[in-house]
């Protein structure tokens, strides 16, 4: 199951009210992801980070805490990119670096909208992170900069958005 994630960087914190939104949400003000694809880069930064897990997820924030019903699994760009073979490369794995892009379920977008409009207005140097880690995903992680919450969201309209990947977004 795969996890989602938003950071807001060098914030303190939000002030998230569970009750706001539909997805269920943890708030907190370490930079640690419930995965570890992305570890490295989040430790070298400050801030809040919000954990989004399925809607049945709000009452039980110690269950297994992931986003796989707010997916559209049935999305299907037609294109998936699998890394070229390099028989020098100890790493590779049949494919296991195959990337498949997703959606987000239309009813959720609202409550990812806002989480990150709210995560980019408490970031002092507006500097947002919307990432996923999913086990059968890419085994390393992409950074895309996308630029703004707008282009992120035309980006996954048109063409959907990559598992394993953290996209930096930013504010004026």
């Amino acid at each position: 199951m795969p996890t989602i994630e938003i950071a807001s960087i060098n914030s303190t914190r939000l002030g998230l009210n569970q009750a706001d939104f539909d997805v269920a949400i943890i708030e907190e003000n370490k930079l640690e992801s419930h995965r570890g694809l992305f570890y490295d880069l989040l430790r070298q930064q400050n801030g809040v980070i919000v954990h989004i897990g399925n809607p049945n997820c709000k009452d039980d924030e110690n269950a297994g805490y992931f986003a796989g019903a707010i997916v559209d699994w049935s999305f299907e760009p037609g294109d998936i990119t699998i890394p070229e073979y390099d028989e020098n490369d100890p790493t590779y794995n049949s494919g296991a670096n195959q990337q498949f892009r997703f959606k987000l379920l239309e009813q959720f977008k609202p409550d990812i909208d806002k989480l990150l409009k709210i995560a980019l207005d408490n970031s002092p140097i507006k500097k947002v992170c919307f990432l996923t880690d999913y086990q059968f995903g890419p085994e390393n992680g992409k950074t895309e900069i996308i630029y703004t919450i707008t282009d992120f969201w035309t980006q996954h309209d048109n063409e959907g958005l990559g598992l394993n990947t953290l996209y930096e977004m930013y504010g004026q």
